[in-house]
């Protein structure tokens, strides 16, 4: 009787159990999209097509990019969290486009933590504070001593969120008043620093040290906890100043939503592929610093950086555009 009993619910346990393998087993059948919140040529975009021609040899699909500029970065993490997420829609945001923007955007259309599923890990991209070549500040000392010597008469420049955030975290942590100059572009912002416009700026090592080492700039310290490899000598503010430590890291997600064993087949492809040393050498190459991490170490920082950037915007006092 009980062998009767099981014999006649068996169907149903079948088509129950059905739906669960064929996701893992027709996923994936068609082409990825990978949406790069930033205009092609830039750095973010040159490591989203060397991880994805690597993902698609890993799949067996192709993985298109597709570059989806505006607005900061909103438009394509809008794009990405409003896809449906069936694992043919990823995104490669940074701390700034799947952070930052929720605090400086009064109209970003995304909560981060909800709408996006963390799937690995990617990169860093470690900053420096750096002054021009002819100022009379040599350490990040010098600039404390000079900015607590004269509260707002030095400033800094902005040409992205980054850079903005980067700076009031120093400011608040040392103490001082830097007053602030923005630019539409980090390029602006250099320019004008360059010519002697500017007091200091936080800017990723990838583009200040070509300025640097062609005498245009100085570099006081890089703003990571470590120092950088494109930097073993280049000293970090940590180690004058504890505590205080920024760089804008790289990771990718997917929708919310999508299922659980694609997230995992996605997640550990791509921790694989940044985790392989002849891809951290092309990844150093582009300027960011392999950081190589699983789904859950990912969402990990990205509370912590959604947390930290709310403490900042509001000590600063920056109000959402």
């Amino acid at each position: 009787m009980n062998f009767l009993k099981f014999a006649s619910i068996l169907p149903i346990l079948v088509c129950l159990v059905q739906p669960v393998t064929a996701t893992a087993q027709s996923w994936p059948s068609k082409p990825l999209q990978l949406i790069v919140p930033q205009g092609a040529g830039g750095s973010t975009d040159n490591l989203a097509r060397l991880v994805a021609q690597a993902l698609g040899e890993r799949l067996g699909q192709n993985v298109v990019v597709d570059n989806r500029a505006g607005a900061g970065g909103v438009l394509g993490v809008a794009a990405a969290a409003k896809a449906a997420p069936d694992g043919y829609t990823l995104l490669i945001g940074s701390n700034t486009t799947v952070a930052a923007n929720a605090f400086l955007y009064a109209s970003f259309p995304v909560d981060p933590l909800k709408d996006l599923v963390p799937l690995a890990m990617a990169a860093d991209a470690p900053f420096a504070l750096v002054v021009p070549a002819g100022s009379p500040l040599k350490s990040v000392g010098d600039l404390v001593r000079a900015a607590k010597a004269a509260p707002g008469k030095l400033n800094y420049g902005s040409g992205t969120s980054s850079a903005l955030l980067c700076a009031e975290l120093f400011k608040a942590a040392v103490g001082v008043d830097l007053r602030r100059v923005p630019y539409k572009t980090s390029a602006q912002a250099l320019t004008d620093m360059i010519g002697g416009h500017l007091d200091v700026i936080c800017e990723p090592l990838s583009t200040s040290l070509p300025n640097v080492r062609a005498g245009r700039l100085r570099a006081l310290a890089q703003t990571g906890a470590e120092r950088s490899p494109s930097a073993p000598d280049l000293e970090t503010v940590a180690e004058s100043v504890k505590g205080v430590a920024y760089t804008a890291w790289v990771a990718f997600y997917a929708p919310a939503g999508l299922p659980k064993d694609v997230a995992t087949r996605l997640g550990n492809e791509l921790f694989s592929i940044v985790n392989n040393p002849a891809v951290m050498d092309r990844i150093r190459a582009i300027g960011f610093d392999p950081r190589p991490g699983n789904a859950e170490s990912l969402a990990a920082v990205h509370r912590a950086e959604m947390a930290s950037v709310a403490a900042t915007v509001k000590a600063a006092g920056i109000k959402a555009e």
